[in-house]
């Protein structure tokens, strides 16, 4: 046996190794793919808005949308000591489509609101179709819980739902007592 060509033989394999993998790693360079997208976003007017309802500016109740119609905000409303009180048509949800697929809609909770759980036992929002979706906020005296985002309804095209409110306080709350409740109305 030969002891100086075994040093060589090792060479020579680590430098067929050395050359394969260069070799392997120009070809995997050479066939790198690249895919390319391109989109164009346009801004469409929705036809899904609210509208302001016939108790705006009765019960003490204001409403005031913004210029797409996209968001409301309710003030003044009313929540009365152990006394259940409804606001049947503060605001509406309106489907302004007249052809295609109608959308479908649900409630959903933004946030849980922090402020005076001892204070109110409940604020509801009614999502009145021809199967109802009930989104509940309800204090423990403590703190504040939600029933959660409500299932899809489908709103016809040109069709118009209520959000009803209900509301209630506690037998002892404060008469300055107060909270904000924000929700959303998903569209699909």
């Amino acid at each position: 046996m030969n002891l100086k060509a075994i040093p060589f033989k090792r060479s020579a394999k680590l430098l067929a190794l050395l050359l394969t993998s260069m070799l392997i790693a120009t070809v995997s360079a050479i066939t790198y793919l690249q895919l390319t997208m391109s989109s164009t976003v346009a801004v469409y007017k929705s036809n899904v808005y609210f509208v302001i309802g016939s108790d705006n500016g009765t019960k003490n109740l204001e409403v005031e949308l913004d210029s797409t119609k996209t968001t409301a905000t309710l003030t003044g409303l009313r929540a009365y000591p152990n006394a259940s009180f409804t606001y049947s048509d503060p605001v509406k949800v309106r489907n302004n489509a007249t052809t295609g697929s109608a959308p479908q809609i649900r409630l959903a909770p933004d946030v849980n609101p922090s402020a005076n759980p001892e204070d109110f036992e409940y604020v509801k929002f009614l999502l009145n179709g021809t199967s109802a979706r009930w989104l509940n906020f309800t204090s423990n005296s403590t703190a504040w819980s939600n029933t959660g985002t409500t299932n899809w309804i489908t709103i016809p095209n040109s069709t118009q739902w209520s959000i009803a409110v209900v509301t209630k306080a506690t037998a002892g709350a404060a008469v300055s007592a107060s909270v904000t409740i924000t929700i959303k109305v998903d569209v699909d």
